[in-house]
């Protein structure tokens, strides 16, 4: 069985060398090899171009497709924003969901235009809830837009159609990363059971695992996060354990009010709506946190294990609270630490720069 492992890459460097034998010299000269040197310079060129090809492999971007319910918390925008900024990842779409979707869709829209991204396709999700009562109250952050910001017509997609429609048609599986209620990845796993194989895993702002409490994406939906949860997905869960430990500070947010590019300056003056003149009130990057976590997985340690979400609760007491059980067997990773500092550099790092 030792040997098997090795088998794979065993046959890429004999694949490999017969083609340097096929080809021959242009690879041999370029590499400083002699011709005829044998076979020995052969393998060893063989898997100098083997190791090229993993490493470009491994450079290629992570296909990924963003749910978000931005225009409340701040940190949906910032977490949009990181996520742009982002060469390791290629946004293939983006869904709102919940409450004036069109609006949130608007949001999205315009914040694509400042990074130069309206080819990414944005739909808008469910407007409710599975079973929990409806989200009332104001999309704030909205405000932030002109007439002229809001999406053409023909760009406009049903965003749980567009969520399957994505993972259905990429060439490569698809990780999801969603960072507000789970309505839309719930009913699209309903939905579609291919979806099974073509998504790679789901990343998710989500829960609180190792203290009591309500987490707000969780609680809005529970029956959407039991759904998500008990998929046999593989899940990685940044819950507010972690997120409550990245908050932004004075000095973070002078960057953003002091930037001279129109991206940032949009990112500032949504922060400064979501204060609602409250200039002490500083965004914690929940949000970001799972965008961060998703390119740098080393920022957060985790725990595997499986996740219940209870659905016979009180509301707002315990209805949609998480309880995670650890199981070296669970599909269910959670974060349990978080390097707060890096995570906030690599944050500010990207997100106060100029699109890329």
């Amino acid at each position: 069985m030792r040997l098997r492992q090795f088998e794979r890459p065993r046959v890429g460097v004999r694949l490999l060398a017969g083609l340097v034998t096929m080809w021959g010299s242009p690879f041999q000269a370029a590499a400083g090899f002699r011709p005829g040197a044998g076979r020995l310079q052969t393998r060893l060129l063989a898997g100098l171009v083997l190791a090229a090809f993993l490493a470009a492999a491994a450079e290629r971007p992570l296909p990924v497709f963003l749910d978000t319910d931005i225009g409340d918390d701040i940190d949906d925008a910032l977490a949009l924003a990181l996520a742009l900024e982002s060469p390791e990842l290629k946004v293939l779409g983006i869904s709102t969901v919940l409450q004036d979707g069109a609006r949130r869709a608007d949001l999205v829209w315009r914040i694509l235009q400042l990074y130069g991204r309206t080819d990414i396709p944005v739909g808008s999700g469910a407007e409710r809830p599975l079973v929990a009562p409806p989200r009332t109250g104001p999309v704030r952050q909205v405000e932030a837009l002109r007439p002229r910001d809001a999406m053409p017509a023909d760009r406009r997609r049903n965003g749980v159609e567009l969520l399957i429609a994505t993972c259905l048609h990429s060439t490569e599986k698809v990780t999801l990363v969603a960072y507000g209620p789970l309505t839309n990845i719930a009913l699209a796993l309903r939905s579609e059971p291919r979806l099974h194989d073509r998504i790679e895993r789901i990343v998710l702002m989500n829960g609180v695992f190792f203290r009591p409490g309500l987490e707000y994406n969780t609680k809005m939906d529970p029956e959407a996060s039991a759904i998500v949860y008990s998929s046999g997905l593989p899940v990685t869960a940044v819950g507010l354990d972690v997120t409550m430990q990245c908050e932004l500070t004075a000095d973070h947010l002078r960057r953003f009010a002091q930037s001279p590019l129109e991206n940032v300056q949009f990112l500032w003056k949504l922060i400064q709506i979501w204060q609602g003149g409250n200039a002490s009130q500083r965004p914690i990057l929940h949000d970001p946190l799972a965008v961060a976590v998703t390119v740098k997985p080393d920022l957060v340690s985790t725990i595997a294990g499986t996740v219940s979400v209870e659905l016979k609760g009180t509301l707002e007491q315990t209805y949609g609270m998480t309880v995670f059980r650890k199981s070296a067997t669970g599909v269910v990773r959670v974060a349990q630490e978080v390097s707060s500092a890096a995570a906030v550099e690599f944050f500010m790092q990207r997100v106060v720069a100029a699109p890329r």
